[in-house]
């Protein structure tokens, strides 16, 4: 069955920092199943922390020989090594969340790619149809401008085959009866 550090703690009569300094000891900190924002001892973890906790009772218990001195001095060291493990386990915590975060941006970069060539083939396609527009519309207008030759061509061809106007004879205008009626002013 699995604990939480603190249901250890309870479970043991002991403080979390005390389950957190036997956890470091025995270099368990990477290997701790994570819930959420709690670790999760197995039951091998569980049973390893028991017998560091109980090799620190009996390695910690004061010799009636000790004077005080030593025994303030032991005491500040261990309180001491608890600060610097408290703030290694944070350290480790806050690792954990920075290594998410890579993880996160790692995918969001490779997303981001994904993107980018997809974008660069719609760019390729869009390319190739202008440039197949361009074609078009270059031929179309050679077409047009052949067809417009052709008609003036045509017009200048047939200019020539009627009968030009007298070039020294000035024109006069008819009116309308004398056209209606054939009568010619000159």
């Amino acid at each position: 069955m699995e604990m939480t550090i603190k249901q250890l703690a309870e479970q043991l009569g002991v403080s979390k920092t005390t389950i957190s300094k036997a956890i470091f000891v025995l270099g368990l900190q990477g290997k701790l199943k994570r819930s959420g924002n709690k670790y999760l001892l197995s039951e091998v973890q569980i049973e390893n922390v028991k017998t560091q906790i109980a090799n620190q009772k009996s390695q910690t218990e004061p010799v009636k020989s000790q004077t005080e001195p030593v025994k303030s001095q032991t005491a500040n060291q261990n309180a001491l090594i608890d600060v610097l493990q408290k703030q290694l386990f944070l350290l480790n915590e806050q690792l954990s969340i920075k290594d998410d975060q890579i993880r996160t941006y790692q995918e969001q970069i490779r997303l981001l790619q994904e993107q980018i060539v997809s974008k660069d083939k719609q760019i390729e396609q869009i390319t190739a149809a202008m440039e197949n527009i361009t074609a078009a519309l270059t031929a179309s207008q050679a077409l047009h401008a052949g067809t417009i030759q052709q008609q003036l061509t045509d017009q200048s061809n047939s200019k020539e085959n009627s009968v030009p106007d007298d070039p020294e004879q000035p024109k006069q205008k008819q009116g309308f009866f004398s056209k209606f009626f054939g009568k010619k002013n000159n």
